[in-house]
């Protein structure tokens, strides 16, 4: 009795492994992910200064030209940075549009970085009001490798003149340059 019952459990266990419940079947097949990542780089630019000279008479009109400009708000215009490389940010600046036979020198224009230093090579717009070049200057740089949501504040003064900066509409275009650059 004792071989058949061995004999049966060693069927029973024949049958069970057998079975396809237990059987193993695996299949493995594999996908490769990847590319390349370029630099990039991404500007994003909030305020404005457009109306920084719609000055008014009997008040803060009187008041700018006495002091021999006017200033915007410390964060006037705010620039928001990103990106995944070293980045150099530029800003040149056009010439002023002519108002009669006047035309505003664009050293009247001037820029100042007011948050904390922020790039690893602030190139002198950190410390004090400058002039935005004709041409592209590096405004700020950083050699970080990666930058997310990166703000710049940026307070614009415009130099008056009672003698010169004669009535009327006066405008020029500031453009800001992010360029991610290779590692």
């Amino acid at each position: 009795m004792r071989t058949r019952l061995f004999f049966a459990l060693m069927l029973l266990a024949a049958v069970v492994a057998a079975s396809p419940v237990f059987a193993v079947d695996t299949d493995t097949e594999s996908s490769v992910v990847g590319g390349t990542i370029p630099e990039l780089c991404q500007l994003r630019i909030a305020g404005t200064v457009a109306d920084l000279l719609t000055l008014t008479q009997d008040g803060s009109g009187e008041a700018a030209y006495d002091a021999g400009f006017i200033n915007s708000a410390t964060n006037a215009t705010v620039l928001t940075i990103d990106s995944n490389a070293p980045w150099v940010l530029s800003v040149t600046a056009t010439a002023w549009a002519a108002n009669g036979a006047y035309t505003k020198p664009l050293t009247d224009l001037l820029l100042h970085i007011t948050n904390a230093q922020i790039g690893t090579d602030p190139g002198g717009y950190v410390d004090d009001f400058v002039s935005p070049p004709a041409a592209l200057d590096p405004m700020l740089t950083d050699a970080a490798v990666g930058v997310s949501n990166r703000a710049v504040y940026i307070q614009t003064r415009v130099l008056l003149n009672w003698a010169d900066d004669i009535p009327g509409v006066y405008s020029t275009t500031l453009v800001y340059t992010l360029a991610a650059t290779e590692l």
